[in-house]
């Protein structure tokens, strides 16, 4: 595969995992907000209070704006480490209270494309985030 088909072959990979995870995002942050059934009944099952819904949708939304906004490479960087931790999160609390792999596949791959939306983004993208980390001498 030469540099320019596999360039073209990255870029796609990046949109596809990106496009998936924010629009997965935006939906769970609206279902959390709004504690559909769903929800509820997976809040219950997991003993955690409802007042978590609430954070867990607002700090989704945030993610999306901060993963969209152009200009905030840190915000970003955090965003996708949020993304990574929510989802992870989500199938480890599946898994400890014995839920099948159903409940907890889900979420595992919405870690997943977390990790992979932030390690496939393009070079400048990737750059401007080095260039504004802090360095401690």
């Amino acid at each position: 595969m030469n540099t320019r088909n596999k360039s073209r072959a990255l870029r796609v990979a990046y949109l596809g995992a990106t496009g998936i995870l924010l629009t997965e995002s935006v939906v769970g942050s609206y279902w959390d907000l709004a504690r559909i059934s769903y929800v509820r009944d997976a809040f219950d099952r997991l003993e955690y209070p409802m007042y978590f819904a609430t954070i867990l949708g607002v700090a989704k939304a945030a993610a999306v704006a901060a993963i969209v906004t152009p200009g905030f490479p840190r915000a970003e960087e955090w965003a996708y480490a949020g993304l990574t931790f929510v989802y992870g999160g989500a199938a480890a609390s599946h898994i400890a209270v014995g839920d099948e792999p159903k409940a907890w596949l889900g979420p595992l791959g919405f870690a997943g494309l977390s990790f992979a939306s932030w390690a496939l983004r393009p070079a400048a993208r990737q750059r401007r985030a080095l260039l504004r980390r802090p360095t401690f001498a």
